[in-house]
């Protein structure tokens, strides 16, 4: 084979076409499934590079990423090319990557971390749903229709928060009480909190703890 000749080849699934450099000190090019990260554009070996040099790296990249698995599966839509046609798809939830738009694993979980961050809690809330707790929003609602106010975080207003709980889908949600002014919750001025805490238990639905200070605990009744 020539230094001057091309290589168009198959491997893994894969069609890799090498253009050798034009000198003894130029780098190779090459695109894996006639694609780069730049449409209509090669990516670009080492320089001095052969093309089949080139070859062998780039057959070396793909067996990382295949023997990875589906946990390797993951990035920029531009560079999906690296992956086996048919193992990838383009992720819906793009917004809050840091890639932006991104592929996943066909068939299983995304490995994007703001994907593993959203799926885990809508997990924790579905588990939260299916003990029988409240949730934050419905219960926030509930609490504003029955007139009780919220605090405003920008002006520091008097009023409830419900926040959920930490420590599982069995440990419920928490109403607290801002006083005026205050950045946090202070059991010297828990305002209207035993009122929130007996319409709770009037309603019945809900395991309601309260002795005071500036917090409700509300779970599911066991």
């Amino acid at each position: 084979m020539s230094a001057t000749t091309s290589i168009r080849t198959q491997y893994k699934g894969r069609t890799i076409e090498v253009i050798p450099p034009s000198n003894t000190y130029g780098a190779p090019v090459f695109t894996v499934n006639d694609a780069s990260p730049r449409p209509g554009e090669r990516m670009t070996g080492a320089l001095g590079q052969s093309a089949a040099d080139c070859l062998a790296m780039i057959r070396k990249l793909i067996d990382e990423r295949d023997e990875q698995g589906p946990a390797g599966i993951g990035g920029c839509v531009e560079y999906a090319f690296w992956h086996a046609p048919g193992t990838w798809e383009e992720c819906p939830a793009g917004s809050g990557s840091a890639y932006g738009r991104h592929i996943r694993p066909v068939g299983a979980p995304c490995n994007d971390q703001a994907c593993k961050v959203r799926a885990a809690r809508d997990a924790a809330r579905k588990a939260r749903a299916a003990r029988g707790n409240p949730t934050v929003p419905a219960l926030s609602a509930q609490l504003a229709r029955q007139g009780f106010e919220r605090t405003d975080d920008r002006r520091l207003t008097a009023g409830f928060r419900v926040m959920k709980n930490e420590g599982g889908p069995a440990t419920g949600v928490r109403v607290v009480w801002y006083g005026d002014g205050a950045r946090m919750p202070m059991d010297r001025e828990p305002g209207r909190l035993a009122e929130v805490a007996d319409f709770l238990r009037a309603k019945g639905k809900y395991a309601v703890g309260y002795e005071g200070g500036a917090t409700v605990e509300v779970t599911a009744k066991g």
